[in-house]
């Protein structure tokens, strides 16, 4: 699984990598969504400048240099923390699915930087890392993805008609995807926090979310450039792609 491993945190770089892009172009760390910052506060614009260049270091390190890729992920993940999630809870009710996203790329982080980390690993100074942090890393990180696919799976039967008129035109039986998609973002989260599942279902789920990449996101993203949910649609699924992959390579080494 070498490759597989090789090839998710490639993934997940590119897809922060043009994260970045878009925070410039926002002038604001828009990383998950999150709702605007209060019109008092004047610094958004340097933080989306500020942010941008950390995400792209961070995106770098964890393709090109392994010994740095735990750091890194722990820095993106610190800049979702930071910056995204408390602007999210404030109006957690008017856009819980977006706020899920935020907790998903947020736990992503975490799975990354468990699958650099090896026993006695130090990455900050004095805190050697030892098998149950990275393990609770790992679990941690699973759970928030698996709410977010979750909560997405209901709402593919909730919102069945807005996710249904989101599908391309080109792609038929758009009612039986909607809702098999939903069973599928259910089962998929499920089984990444079972154990036993963790492996096949992150695969699958790899795979799938590969598939909206390819078959709606680019599209979609080639329609209309300008349109900033579909651009950000476009790196958000090819960073779980990137997750999924990565986390499908460490459970198999996690079973050994």
């Amino acid at each position: 699984m070498p490759a597989l491993l090789r090839s998710g945190r490639i993934i997940f770089g590119i897809g922060f990598i043009g994260l970045s892009i878009l925070c410039i172009l926002s002038k604001d760390f828009i990383v998950g969504r999150p709702p605007a910052w209060p019109a008092t506060f004047t610094m958004s614009v340097s933080l989306g400048y500020i942010t941008a260049v950390l995400l792209v270091l961070a995106a770098m390190a964890i393709i090109a240099i392994e010994q740095k890729g735990a750091a890194a992920s722990l820095l993106i993940a610190l800049l979702i923390l930071v910056l995204s999630v408390p602007r999210h809870m404030v109006q957690f009710m008017n856009d819980w699915s977006n706020a899920y996203k935020t907790l998903a790329l947020l736990g992503g982080t975490l799975i990354m930087a468990g699958s650099f980390l090896k026993d006695n690993a130090v990455v900050v100074p004095g805190w050697p890392v030892h098998e149950p942090l990275r393990k609770t890393m790992v679990t941690t990180g699973c759970l928030l993805v698996a709410v977010f696919f979750i909560s997405s799976g209901y709402a593919h039967f909730k919102f069945a008609d807005f996710i249904e008129n989101f599908i391309p035109a080109y792609i038929p039986f758009r009612a039986f995807w909607t809702y098999f998609t939903g069973i599928c973002l259910i089962a998929g989260g499920i089984g990444i926090v079972i154990p036993a599942t963790r492996r096949p279902a992150a695969m699958l789920s790899g795979f799938m979310v590969l598939g909206w990449f390819l078959l709606l996101h680019i599209p979609r993203f080639i329609a209309n450039t300008k349109d900033a949910s579909d651009r950000l649609g476009l790196c958000e699924s090819f960073i779980f792609v990137g997750i999924f992959f990565v986390l499908s390579a460490i459970s198999v080494r996690h079973e050994r």
